[in-house]
């Protein structure tokens, strides 16, 4: 017999996430191993396919990256929308045409389009809406779950990456690039659609595998918890984490597009090559999971430095090395690294700005910080051609030290959505439940026929004169104080409501004729 979700025991709810999560682990990992991975693999197939340049090859992948960040900061809007689902079948559709059209690249300006191409399908199902579903279904355990989610990216450089490799080497990509379009157009949707829900409220769950309240089942929800998109992007942390990121991440790319035609320059060897970008990322599986523990316990902020300073020392020790022993510890060094600071970066803003307005917020930074990545292979490829390996990497490991230097001045977070819940008016306002409403003020209203004055005269001047028609309104207003009992007391309101009236023998004659042709105001009040 089958249980619904939100009525299941605890650990089946929990176990809902964790199959959330498997199923985010397989779309970072099809597109991590044979897209972002195999980008190097690509770009040494076009310099010996096509005889394209070192620099012109980093171009293209320069655009990729470039058209990825830029389609990213719109991904982040499409997921507030819409389903995170269809989202990642849109890129997934069109990312699936580009790596096709790989085949038919012939000439520099046409493999400039189709990266473009690839670069906005893979925006679309990239780190903005996997990490975007991460951040809504764990809170608690947020960078363990994002370790896990993320060690796909690794694990798909180690596994999927030597297959195209080794497949390319033997026959060409012209041949390859389709097949293996398919097989991953296949890949996708089936870890999408299978595994994903958009949000655990979607199933009758709270982030962590909590149980939504009854009492809530016909109120809307409230936004989540979070600073707003326009508040976050102007803060002093933002933009320094943003340049801070862009210049690290751009030295790390640049080094991961180029590590395997650096190893395989240097020892000779396409296998040696493989091996070595299979080391870096099964390093950075390892150095991941660890990191994730350690955020549990220590600030963001200082391992994120740490980590930064690690970086640039494996930049330098692949700067310098050699020999094939030496390239493997360079490696190890920078995949203990690499692997952590991609996940940090969402974990940072998550933690900083809340899930309110993370998809835009976290869109938005990625389009800054890919804008500086798409210039790392380019800068790699073109000091390469100009001078060697061995002075693009010193010069990266320079970037990731600025780098370093410009995050080391954004602080700590203030983290202000923890104290100041956001404004409904961003949202859709939710609507209370009929017993929360406000009771409204009845209003009755009576109508009754006036005698004609005395002596047929004219009724006395002033607001009197409204009332010719012998027929007037009577607006009696009843408070409610209590649902089940009142009591009324009338009380007349004479024309001592506008002041005292005198003792004078002509006032009061006056105020005789008043009562007869005025309308009675009665005012009710319960007791």
């Amino acid at each position: 017999m089958s249980v619904p979700v939100a009525t299941a025991e605890p650990s089946q709810r929990s176990l809902r996430g964790w199959l959330v999560l498997s199923g985010i682990f397989g779309v970072m990992f099809v597109t991590s191993g044979m897209v972002f991975y195999a980008l190097g693999a690509f770009l040494d197939a076009f310099v010996d396919e096509q005889g394209f340049s070192t620099g012109l090859a980093g171009a293209g992948v320069g655009i990729f990256l470039l058209a990825s960040g830029l389609c990213g900061y719109y991904t982040g809007k499409l997921v507030n929308r819409f389903d995170a689902r269809w989202v990642i079948t849109a890129g997934t559709v069109i990312s699936t045409v580009g790596m096709a059209l790989l085949s038919q690249v012939r000439s520099g300006w046409q493999m400039f389009v189709v990266m473009s191409i690839f670069g906005i399908g893979f925006g679309l199902c990239g780190l903005v809406p996997t990490t975007t579903l991460v951040t809504r279904w764990f809170e608690r355990r947020r960078s363990v779950a994002m370790a896990i989610s993320s060690t796909g990216l690794s694990l798909g450089g180690i596994i999927l990456l030597p297959q195209m490799s080794v497949r390319i080497e033997a026959d060409t990509l012209i041949f390859w690039a389709p097949r293996f379009a398919v097989v991953y157009c296949v890949l996708l949707l089936i870890s999408t659609w299978f595994f994903i829900r958009a949000w655990p409220k979607d199933v009758g769950l709270q982030p962590d595998g909590g149980r939504r309240s009854k009492e809530s089942g016909g109120t809307p929800d409230r936004p989540p918890p979070g600073t707003p998109y326009q508040q976050a992007i102007r803060t002093r942390f933002f933009i320094l984490t943003a340049i801070g990121f862009v210049l690290v991440m751009s030295s790390q790319v640049g080094a991961i597009q180029h590590m395997y035609k650096l190893t395989g320059d240097r020892l000779g060897s396409d296998a040696a090559a493989s091996t070595a970008v299979a080391v870096l990322a099964g390093t950075s599986v390892v150095a991941r999971i660890c990191g994730g523990v350690a955020a549990l316990k220590v600030s963001l902020r200082w391992l994120t430095m740490v980590l930064m300073v690690v970086q640039a020392i494996g930049l330098c020790l692949l700067a310098v090395a050699g020999s094939g022993l030496a390239i493997l510890f360079g490696v190890l060094v920078l995949g203990s690294a690499m692997g952590n600071l991609l996940m940090l970066h969402p974990l940072i803003l998550a933690d900083a700005f809340g899930v309110r307005d993370y998809p835009r917020i976290y869109g938005f930074g990625s389009l800054l910080m890919v804008s500086g990545l798409a210039g790392g292979p380019f800068l790699t490829g073109v000091l390469n051609d100009a001078y060697s390996y061995r002075s693009a990497f010193f010069v990266l490991a320079a970037i990731a030290v600025v780098g370093l230097v410009v995050y080391s001045f954004a602080g700590n977070p203030a983290r202000d959505y923890l104290t100041s819940p956001a404004p409904e008016t961003a949202w859709a306002a939710p609507v209370r439940p009929r017993s929360a409403r406000p009771t409204p003020t009845p209003v009755l209203t009576v109508t009754r026929d006036l005698p004609e004055p005395a002596g047929g005269g004219q009724a006395d001047t002033g607001w009197f004169a409204a009332n010719e028609s012998r027929s007037t309104t009577v607006e009696i207003i009843a408070r409610e104080r209590e649902a089940d009992q009142f009591r009324a007391r009338a009380v007349p309101a004479g024309n001592g409501i506008n002041g005292a009236v005198g003792g004078s023998s002509e006032l009061d004659e006056a105020e005789q004729m008043r009562r007869r042709s005025a309308p009675a105001v009665w005012v009710v009040e319960s007791v």
